[in-house]
């Protein structure tokens, strides 16, 4: 990673407002736009609806209050966009797309008018991201990708910061659980993310997702963390059928983190 060549370019951007989501991209970025422009100059933005997950708002929240920047966090509700509601392949662009107006909207109504909104994308993830196009189309800059940094060198460089977020496993919004064409709504997004805490009190933190298709349920973990789950299996079953759904099957190749 070209730290010169990013702080270079920030500079030249003069004010930006990060798109921040409590992950280690958008973390590292919101670091770097700090120690290249100053507090006075960056803004963190963060938005919260039902498709975010309490504990990356949280982590959000916590690393712009460590690094000393004002952080706006921006109510939405993507559920009112068709394409979002019922879960349609357009959703994440259509999601994204909304979230991006949400932004800018919250920006000018706070002084915050001309700001240059930037995100963490990194080049591992733009080839498969729909929301990319909301991003361009919007004006959205993302200097992980303009500068060809890939995932490995944004959590070594966010270690070496010392960022808490350095070793976060990744993760994506509730709705990236139910499978496509499943409409989405308050109950179940929420059943999604109560699951994965449950089960993560039982085995410990790590890369774990929980995928929901009908009644059908999968659990998808790293590799470490398989035998901690069969290990659980009873009491994860019992989990599965106190919210309703039946006993959930582990899928046998493993989740590779990223």
């Amino acid at each position: 990673m070209d730290l010169e060549k990013i702080t270079c370019y920030l500079k030249n951007l003069e004010r930006v407002a990060v798109m921040l989501s409590g992950g280690v991209d958008s973390s590292l970025l919101t670091f770097i736009s700090t120690s290249a422009l100053g507090r006075e100059r960056v803004v963190a933005v963060t938005v919260d609806s039902p498709l975010t997950f309490r504990r990356d708002l949280e982590d959000a929240r916590n690393l712009a209050h460590q690094i000393g920047i004002e952080h706006l966090i921006l109510p939405a509700n993507e559920l009112s966009e068709t394409h979002v509601a019922l879960n349609t392949p357009l959703r994440c662009y259509k999601c994204k797309k909304l979230r991006i107006r949400i932004i800018k909207e919250g920006l000018r109504a706070r002084g915050y008018d001309g700001w240059v909104v930037v995100d963490g994308t990194n080049v591992d993830e733009a080839k498969d991201r729909p929301g990319l196009k909301a991003l361009n189309e919007e004006g959205v800059c993302s200097p992980f990708i303009l500068f060809g940094v890939k995932k490995d060198d944004i959590r070594r460089v966010a270690a070496m910061f010392g960022l808490p977020t350095a070793r976060k496993p990744p993760n994506s919004c509730k709705a990236t659980r139910i499978a496509t064409f499943t409409p989405l709504n308050l109950k179940l997004l929420s059943l999604v993310e109560e699951v994965e805490n449950s089960i993560k009190e039982l085995v410990g933190d790590g890369d774990l997702r929980v995928r929901i298709s009908g009644s059908d349920v999968k659990i998808e973990v790293a590799e470490e963390i398989m035998p901690r789950i069969l290990n659980f299996k009873r009491e994860v079953t019992g989990i599965m059928l106190e919210k309703g759904l039946e006993a959930a099957s582990l899928i046998l190749k493993p989740y590779i983190r990223r």
